[in-house]
């Protein structure tokens, strides 16, 4: 690099500022002391070029510092600089640090709930609402806050429920009870179909309500069954009573105020005259009974004044009555019933503010590794058998738990169903006919059903004429007996080795 000279070149007589000098000058150095003394031309090259180094270094690297240079850096404890060629003192940094701590007290409080947009999945600070447990070491503050380490569960639905609307003009999310089969598919609703399917098997089968009056299903009564019409025992009052002749007093209606066997003064009533006596068109509707005509309908009345009384009611039994020209239906508002099809917060995604900081001795970000897990075990999730290490290694030791056994020539497997399965062999030469006793390995606990039994043959020629049966008796939990037999004499008989057994109990 450049050197500026010129500031040098006052301090030094013309002779110093020479750069080339002999060489039997610089080979005797500072041995020239003692003997006589340096030139002044010596001292001024030497002290020449130690000022000319000085400015190259102080050129070199009495520079600024900057994020592509290194060099000298000034130190400020401001904490309001964006400075790129200063450094923070410590005071900046804890200043700094404490105003960070403050604005996290005042900013949004630990546990508080909030709605994310469902395509964030992943905020920081946060964790799902959905009911799930986390580790109290993770989240201390949390775990504090909550009194446990349950998060709360946001996650319900109001899908499925049904509401009547005084327009037509459905809102957005629910549709008419009556187009379910129409519009609701597993793919348009999913979680409305999951639930109707689970409760009718179909969505065939969800019936429309149409003009069906809705009521709530009693101990008698099926979820989603239309009820034909219906009539139910009931009694018509008539209250006829004979008074004084052959006429008739009726009760006029309303005859709800009293007990049907009841006759009382000032009840209305009207008379249907007979031919002793009586008289017609004299029923005005102000006619009452009287005193003594409730008293004849006590049986008070001597019989010239009052023949026995006729008090009665007509019955009908339920039936199934067909609509003639118009519904029996009481007054009613039509509405249009409607079912809730999407949820309201479907869009949203209720999440708690976990941490301000995470008291973790690693490096490992706990608090990302808590919700990637959290994510991780989402529901839906599921995993193939390659996806779990050592699955093979797992479910073999855990079979092998479950079906107690021993291998060998004779051995056992004790099936999770209960059944055992035994086999073994036994060696022999030929002994002549007669049983040969063979025990289990175990004993069943209950009994066996079952011996299958097989010859064991040297296979020399000659021997597939020996024609050696064996046959199973005396079958018992604990063994049984072989009974050997044949027709084959000398060699062929000798060929014969021994047999093997499987059995089968319980």
């Amino acid at each position: 690099m450049a050197v500026n000279k010129q500031s040098f070149a006052k301090k030094f007589a013309e002779n110093g500022q020479r750069t080339v000098w002999e060489e039997p000058q610089y080979k005797l150095g500072w041995d020239m002391v003692g003997i006589r003394p340096p030139t002044k031309e010596q001292f001024n090259y030497l002290f020449y070029n130690i000022d000319e180094k000085m400015a190259f270094l102080l050129d070199e690297f009495g520079k600024n510092a900057s994020t592509t240079q290194a060099g000298i850096v000034q130190l400020s404890s401001a904490t309001n600089s964006d400075r790129e060629d200063m450094a923070a003192t410590s005071k900046a940094v804890k200043t700094a640090y404490d105003k960070a701590e403050e604005a996290v007290r005042k900013s949004l409080p630990l546990g508080s709930i909030v709605a994310f947009p469902r395509v964030v999945t992943n905020p920081v600070g946060f964790l799902k609402a959905d009911g799930s447990t986390f580790a109290q070491a993770t989240y201390p503050d949390l775990y504090r806050v909550l009194g446990g380490n349950k998060l709360p569960n946001l996650t319900r639905s109001d899908i499925g429920m049904t509401a009547y609307f005084p327009f037509g003009d459905i809102p957005d999310g629910w549709i008419k009870y009556d187009e379910i089969a129409a519009k609701v598919t597993q793919s348009a609703y999913p979680e409305l179909y999951r639930k109707l399917v689970a409760q009718y098997g179909s969505i065939a089968d969800v019936k429309p309500v149409d003009d069906y009056f809705v009521r709530n299903v009693g101990s008698g009564g099926q979820i989603g069954k239309r009820y034909p019409w219906a009539v139910g025992d009931h009694h018509h009052v008539l209250g006829i009573v004979a008074y004084g002749n052959d006429d008739l007093l009726l009760k006029r209606l309303p005859v709800d105020k009293y007990y049907p066997n009841q006759v009382k003064a000032g009840d209305p009533m009207i008379t249907i005259y007979g031919i002793l006596g009586g008289s017609e068109g004299q029923n005005p509707s102000s006619k009452v009974f009287e005193s003594a005509h409730e008293q004849a309908a006590e049986g008070k009345y001597s019989q010239k004044h009052a023949v026995p009384i006729t008090y009665d009611h007509a019955y009908t039994d339920q039936y199934t009555p067909k609509p003639y020209y118009q519904d029996n239906t009481p007054k009613y508002v039509g509405m249009v019933l409607c079912i809730k099809a999407k949820d309201s917060l479907d869009d949203i995604v209720f999440w708690i503010k976990a941490y301000g900081k995470v008291t973790n001795a690693g490096a490992l970000d706990a608090s990302t590794l808590a919700a990637q897990l959290q994510d991780k075990a989402d529901k839906n999730h599921t995993h193939r058998a390659a996806d779990i290490s050592d699955l093979g290694e797992a479910v073999r030791r855990q079979m092998a738990d479950a079906m107690q056994h021993q291998a060998g020539a004779n051995g056992y497997t004790k099936l999770p169903n209960g059944l055992i399965d035994q086999w073994g062999f036994v060696p022999m030469g030929w002994q002549g006919e007669g049983p040969v006793k063979v025990t289990f390995p175990i004993a069943f606990p209950n009994e066996c059903y079952n011996v299958q039994i097989t010859v064991k043959s040297g296979g020399s020629s000659g021997a597939v004429g020996t024609d050696i049966t064996i046959g199973a008796g005396d079958l018992t939990a604990t063994g049984f007996n072989a009974l050997v037999n044949t027709w084959g004499q000398g060699a062929n008989a000798a060929d014969f080795q021994g047999f093997f057994f499987r059995a089968i109990g319980r």
